[in-house]
Formats: C-alpha cells, sequence, structure tokens
C-alpha cells in the first residue's frame, strides 16, 4: 500500500483528540478514513489547511469516518504532501478532486501538472 508520509498511528477522530494533538494556527495535511479488519488504516478523505488546521478538522467531525491522521508543514510543503496522497490513493478516496493550489500562489501539481 503507498506511504501517507503520516506515521503509522491513526487517531479517533474525535474533538477531544484533536483538541489534545493540534495546535491553533498550524497549517498541514490529514486523512480521514476507517480502520480494516486486521486495524490497517484505510484513508477515505486526504485534505490540508494551509492556516488552520485544527479548525478544518474540527469543521469535519460531522462525517462518517472513525480515524485520522496528520502531519504539519508549511503549506507548500502540504500542497505538495496533498498531490502525491491523492495520486497514490485516488482510486479509494471517496472525493475525485485534485487538490487546489494555496491561495495567491501559482503552483502546479508535480506529478500531473495541474
Amino acid at each position: 500500500m503507498p506511504n501517507l508520509y503520516m506515521g503509522d498511528k491513526a487517531f479517533r477522530f474525535e474533538q477531544v483528540v484533536i483538541d489534545r494533538l493540534v495546535q491553533p494556527a498550524d497549517s498541514g495535511n490529514y486523512a480521514l478514513g476507517i480502520k480494516d479488519e486486521a486495524g490497517e488504516f484505510i484513508p477515505k478523505v486526504i485534505g490540508r489547511s494551509d492556516t488552520d488546521l485544527k479548525g478544518e478538522l474540527t469543521a469535519k467531525l460531522e462525517t462518517k469516518y472513525a480515524y485520522f491522521k496528520f502531519s504539519t508543514g508549511s503549506p507548500r510543503s502540504a500542497y505538495e504532501l496533498e498531490c502525491a496522497q491523492f495520486h497514490s490513493f485516488q482510486a479509494q478516496l471517496d472525493s475525485k478532486k485534485h487538490p487546489m493550489a494555496p491561495n495567491g500562489t501559482d503552483l502546479k501539481c508535480f506529478l500531473c501538472g495541474l
């Protein structure tokens, strides 16, 4: 299976866990998903926030996903990671929409040029 580059641990997707782990005003990436019968995390949604990862995750709490992973980084590195994740996991993701570049930049996906 491709790598998300977010570590091995998947966390319960709950407000108390987000509050404990994610710092206010961090930028970075997230993956929401489920676990299979063997306990392996299966990403179903990938995304990022260029300004407030904690707020972005909190806004998604009403979704059907029970687990999440995350990583922090600059908006540019978060966009590049999101593109890599999208192309690696596209077949199993619930959304097939390609990631958009950070506002105010002319960045293009290094894999497909979008």
